[in-house]
């Protein structure tokens, strides 16, 4: 998330197209936006809003203990997690941030979560090493017993998931893709992934594939000249990416931004007693703006480990409107 954000500022003025495959920081293509940014993947907000709100709604859920990594992308899932939570009739967002890569014990951490104050789940935002070791102190604390344990969207990815005990089965989390998408799409591209290194893709894996063919497919539109810079940008805005793995994506002209699918994900067990995540609902064309119209969400602060508050009475009243999401039953 940082290093996008560095990256993005570095690159403005050096005339060269800039393709973040995973970083998601959201203002590389909102306030820090310039022409030659093109991002054919996602934001932090961007699945987290929609998670929210699911969490809200459907589960009916109030008040959540959220324990985050200090940084620019947890910040950024956590703000999308709160507008959602909030604009779905939530209450409290509970907040702890920690340095990442700081510790491995988190058992401290795990032990302060109060258990009596009514919270509904506790929500883990963060990711790989961290996320490990968080979970796994928090399955043998025996906290999965006391309070539901939610993710943030790649605590449970793949291959991390691999190393997550088998009690998590039932989590919840909301992602671009699913690891049992069944379309012709998304099979043909996990078969050829699985031949060529011998296991299944993650969600950046389908990021980095996305990317690069939707730079290849422009620079095949130009028969391969390159020399114009925009002329190659705007031709990675119109390529047709409706084929796309994880669902049909679409490129907002405006910011270069994606627009498509999130599900909502299950922790469960496949028919060999391995962990996946199952999907659950589809919500479709969600923009990194979500439901907001985009002059209002960018005259926002920008997210960070105090802003949104997480009292959802806090938030301005004009944040809590917006369409609903339709939760699409997964596969259909």
């Amino acid at each position: 998330g940082d290093e996008g954000l560095t990256v993005g500022d570095y690159m403005k003025d050096k005339n060269i197209p800039v393709v973040p495959m995973y970083s998601a920081s959201e203002d590389m293509t909102m306030r820090s936006f310039f022409p030659m940014v093109v991002r054919s993947t996602w934001t932090g907000a961007q699945s987290m809003d929609v998670f929210g709100y699911w969490l809200a709604t459907e589960l009916g859920y109030k008040k959540i203990y959220h324990i985050g990594e200090d940084y620019s992308y947890p910040w950024n899932q956590g703000g999308g997690f709160v507008r959602g939570f909030c604009r779905g009739g939530g209450e409290v967002v509970e907040s702890v941030w920690f340095p990442p890569g700081s510790t491995s014990d988190f058992s401290s951490m795990i032990a302060s979560i109060p258990t009596d104050e009514g919270y509904d789940a506790v929500f883990y935002n963060g990711a790989g090493g961290d996320a490990i070791n968080f979970v796994k102190q928090y399955v043998e604390l025996g906290m999965m017993d006391v309070l539901p344990l939610l993710g943030q969207s790649n605590t449970f990815e793949k291959p991390d998931l691999e190393s997550h005990p088998k009690a998590i089965v039932g989590s919840y989390s909301a992602q671009h893709t699913a690891d049992d998408l069944d379309t012709p799409e998304w099979n043909a591209f996990r078969d050829a992934f699985v031949e060529r290194w011998g296991h299944t893709p993650s969600t950046a894996s389908e990021f980095a594939y996305s990317s690069m063919r939707m730079m290849l497919r422009a620079i095949e539109a130009l028969d391969g000249d390159v020399s114009d810079k925009t002329a190659l940008v705007e031709a990675m805005i119109n390529v047709d990416m409706s084929d796309d793995p994880r669902g049909p994506v679409v490129i907002d002209p405006t910011y270069h931004a994606a627009i498509g699918n999130v599900y909502i994900r299950e922790v469960a067990l496949d028919e060999n007693g391995e962990l996946y995540n199952k999907g659950l609902y589809t919500v479709k064309n969600v923009s990194q703006f979500g439901p907001y119209d985009p002059a209002l969400y960018l005259a926002q602060p920008i997210d960070d480990n105090q802003y949104p508050t997480g009292n959802c009475a806090d938030l301005p009243a004009e944040m809590l409107e917006g369409e609903p999401y339709e939760f699409v039953p997964f596969g259909n």
